[in-house]
């Protein structure tokens, strides 16, 4: 904001900026800056149970290349993988502990008490308020893009540790996603206008999100070695069918048949009633189309060939049955139907081509084809007189099957008041974080149902003064009820009632109030 000529209106303009940056910064209370060291306190405890983890994966993978099998090469490579991921991790750790501690020293070192005169390493930082000195070093020195490229990094470092095909298999929290808004940095969302005890919360994540990246790359090396296949002393050839062992007839039956606790390393021949099957990963995949109804036998013979060169031979039945085409009418997501919804139906006869099966509703629903082959999405009308849905699946004109189903109305939602969820005391920094109005649908089994506020009342009672009634619309807290519940006082009530929200069928009112009381 300085340097060149500048205009008397653009220097007001800079002093009232220097002014609002201090009061955004004593407007942050004590107890949420209390919060994020507790935040602070409670992930470092994290890490030391993942470093704990990570130690024993670690060890495992050295016994397996130095004790259990050091002459597998497949235990070398993963072990020589293993130390360069614990380096790169405990690198990047090291990277932000120096980052943490020289904002932490700048701005004072940690709170000083009785036992620690210089400052105790547990404590809160001292200065938990300051929003400039990470920001001038992390925005205007740049360090933050720094810091950005460095978990890129650390991430792209111990992914790529792993083979293409399971690095998928990593979900990693070390990443560094652009702000929605196009005008903002990652830098700026993390570090401008951010007190200092955020920051260093911010800090302690990260490490822990390094840690968590290197436990999930150490999982996954580790399961590449055979010193977690259980050693056995008996081979059983299994038959596992696909697609049930009760089909239709001119249907097909479909099984994988393989010798279980066998290695992928080794081959085996498998047959069925004399004829060779096509062998995938190990596994014979035998298919046939069934032309009776009844029991159908066939016989499975496996043949390995062990260490010392003997053949060893292994067999066993299998048996699947055929049955008459039968219908199947199933709801999807639960066993009623509900007004206002697209309840998800699905309708197959097995044997049958679903291009070939009619379906059909009676008693007050209508259907409508899904995107899927055998779908359906169930609309039933609103009328109390029709309590009861029925579906009907038909090939060819005769009926197959059919199923009946309850009608019910759509639950009422919950109010809420930003977290707060139940009637009864809470804490005046619970109402002070609160900034939306909710009616979330609570534990209903039908996915994807939102109800959102339209209109609500809230009745502010000071323990001595006059009520006052707020009335908005939509889930944002109005200006005027934000700053009652900001200036409120032990023994203030709270009332959330009157709220009307929309819902799949259209507005409904809620008839349950939210009552709050703030407690001492």
């Amino acid at each position: 904001m300085s340097g060149g000529k500048v205009t008397v209106r653009q220097k007001m303009i800079n002093m009232m900026y220097l002014v609002l940056t201090a009061l955004l910064a004593l407007n942050v209370s004590a107890e949420i800056l209390k919060s994020f060291h507790m935040v602070e306190v409670s992930m470092d405890r994290a890490g030391a149970n993942i470093d704990t983890k990570n130690r024993n994966t670690l060890a495992a993978i050295d016994k397996y290349h130095h004790s259990d099998v050091p002459g597998d090469p497949v235990g070398k490579v993963v072990y020589d993988k293993s130390v360069i991921v614990k380096k790169i991790a405990d690198d990047g750790v090291n990277y932000f502990t120096e980052l943490k501690n020289q904002l932490i020293t700048a701005a004072g070192g940690r709170k000083i008490t009785d036992e620690h005169p210089e400052g105790d390493p547990d404590e809160e930082v001292a200065q938990p308020s300051n929003i400039e000195l990470h920001a001038n070093l992390m925005i205007n020195q740049h360090k933050g893009e720094e810091v950005k490229s460095k978990i890129n990094d650390i991430r792209q470092k111990l992914i790529g540790q792993l083979d293409p095909k399971v690095q998928g298999n990593i979900k990693s929290d070390l990443t560094t996603d652009a702000p929605k808004e196009a005008s903002h940095t990652w830098e700026s969302e993390m570090f401008e206008h951010t007190p200092l005890a955020a920051v260093v919360a911010l800090l302690t994540k990260t490490q822990n999100d390094i840690k968590n990246t290197e436990s999930q790359v150490l999982d996954e090396l580790k399961k590449s070695l055979t010193a977690e296949l259980q050693v056995v002393d008996k081979l059983t050839p299994q038959i596992i069918p696909v697609n049930g062992t009760n089909i239709t007839v001119g249907s097909k039956y479909a099984a994988d048949i393989f010798l279980a606790a066998s290695s992928s390393r080794s081959e085996a021949d498998i047959a069925v009633n004399g004829s060779k099957l096509k062998i995938e990963e190990g596994t014979g995949k035998y298919e046939v189309t069934a032309t009776r109804e009844g029991e159908n036998k066939f016989e499975a013979v496996i043949t390995t060939t062990n260490s010392s060169g003997k053949k060893d031979t292994y067999k066993k039945e299998g048996i699947f049955f055929a049955l008459a085409p039968l219908a199947v009418i199933s709801a999807t997501k639960m066993n009623i139907v509900y007004i206002g919804l697209d309840n998800p139906i699905s309708v197959s006869v097995p044997g049958v081509n679903s291009k070939d099966v009619n379906v059909s509703c009676t008693g007050g629903g209508s259907l409508v084809s899904d995107k899927v082959k055998g779908t359906y999405l169930l609309r039933v009308q609103n009328n109390p007189a029709i309590r009861e849905v029925t579906i009907t699946a038909s090939v060819g004109g005769k009926t197959m099957g059919l199923a009946r189903y309850r009608i019910r109305q759509i639950p009422k939602p919950t109010p809420m008041l930003g977290s707060i969820e139940a009637s009864g005391q809470v804490s005046m920094g619970q109402l002070r974080l609160a900034s939306f109005v909710l009616t979330p649908l609570k534990d209903f089994a039908f996915e994807g149902v939102e109800f959102n506020p339209i209109s609500w009342n809230l009745v502010y009672q000071p323990k001595n003064g006059p009520a006052s009634v707020f009335n908005g619309t939509g889930k944002t807290l109005t200006p005027q009820a934000k700053g009652a519940m900001s200036n409120c006082r032990p023994g203030d009530r709270f009332t959330l009632l009157n709220i009307r929200a929309k819902g799949p069928a259209g507005d409904v009112p809620i008839p349950t109030s939210l009552s709050l009381e703030v407690r001492p």
